[in-house]
């Protein structure tokens, strides 16, 4: 990029630097890139990138970031490419358009692949992407497949008390207390103790009662292989496949779930004062607006 900005003759202000988000995440969403493309920081003449697939991976995202800067007389400039890029001019707006679908073809073809080797893994009983909360993986070789699913010592045990506290209580123990308990104790969540397995900063993410709830419920809690919420069946016998020791048994589980589930709210929230609505009928349906509907004088058709 360097060089590319050199040949202008234009040298680099800043940079941005999303390495850890997907090259088909809308540029102005980004959270380094996205801030400069909506003109929240200091005010610059151009945009240069390595190559046109790096300002997005797909036709539109491409076009939207280059026509932004000619509409706005900044130059667009990528390595490989003599000089900025003139998407007034048919012959350079059709060629940037060639190399946005070129980045677009390309995106699909990873994602394929991706989706084939999710399939062939879980064919042959192997995990694909994060662990669950509770759990790790173990490799032999850095950055090699997974050899082997175990439970986590902490976040295991942390589980395993969350569920013998509701159990021995389900009426005054709950996953919202639960949750705030967890907080309390300044235990990471399941976001950040998945970011600290993996060397990366925490966010400070609290536990959430739904997530807890979700963790407990999930029969991935049973050491379970699971795809979209569901156990993967083995295709010899039809059982559900095991990759570890689960942290709890089936009585369990079953137990807990009853006692999650079943505990209704003992009380209802009911306003002390009454909401000024008017109720019209469209179509036979039911329908409900503020009572400034009376003053616009909305009719039925």
């Amino acid at each position: 990029m360097l060089t590319a900005a050199a040949s202008v003759g234009a040298h680099i202000i800043g940079w941005a630097d999303d390495w850890e988000v997907s090259g088909a995440t809308d540029p102005v969403t980004r959270p380094s890139l996205g801030p400069w493309l909506r003109d929240e920081t200091r005010p610059y003449d151009g945009l240069v990138a390595a190559a046109v697939d790096r300002l997005g991976r797909n036709v539109v995202d491409c076009l939207n970031t280059g026509y932004k800067m000619r509409d706005e007389k900044k130059m667009l400039v990528t390595y490989g490419h003599d000089g900025a890029w003139n998407l007034d001019d048919p012959a350079d707006e059709n060629r940037f358009t060639m190399e946005a679908w070129g980045a677009q073809m390309g995106l699909r073809a990873i994602q394929r692949r991706n989706r084939d080797a999710t399939v062939k893994t879980r064919a042959v009983g192997r995990p694909k992407g994060k662990p669950s909360y509770g759990f790790q993986y173990v490799r032999k070789v850095m950055g090699g497949k997974i050899d082997q699913v175990e439970l986590h010592p902490r976040a295991s045990e942390v589980l395993r008390n969350v569920a013998r506290r509701i159990l021995a209580d389900p009426d005054n123990v709950t996953c919202s207390s639960e949750a705030a308990r967890l907080n309390r104790a300044g235990e990471l969540s399941p976001a950040d103790h998945l970011a600290v397995m993996y060397g990366k900063p925490t966010g400070g993410r609290p536990w959430s009662p739904q997530s807890l709830k979700n963790i407990l419920l999930s029969e991935a809690t049973l050491g379970y292989l699971m795809h979209r919420n569901k156990p993967v069946l083995g295709r010899g016998d039809g059982h559900p496949v095991r990759l570890c020791e689960g942290l709890w048994d089936r009585a369990t589980h079953e137990a807990l779930r009853s006692a999650i589930l079943s505990r209704k709210a003992p009380w209802t929230r009911r306003s002390n004062r009454e909401y000024l609505v008017s109720r019209r009928g469209l179509g036979g349906r039911p329908v409900f607006a503020p009572r400034m509907a009376d003053v616009l004088d909305i009719r039925s058709p």
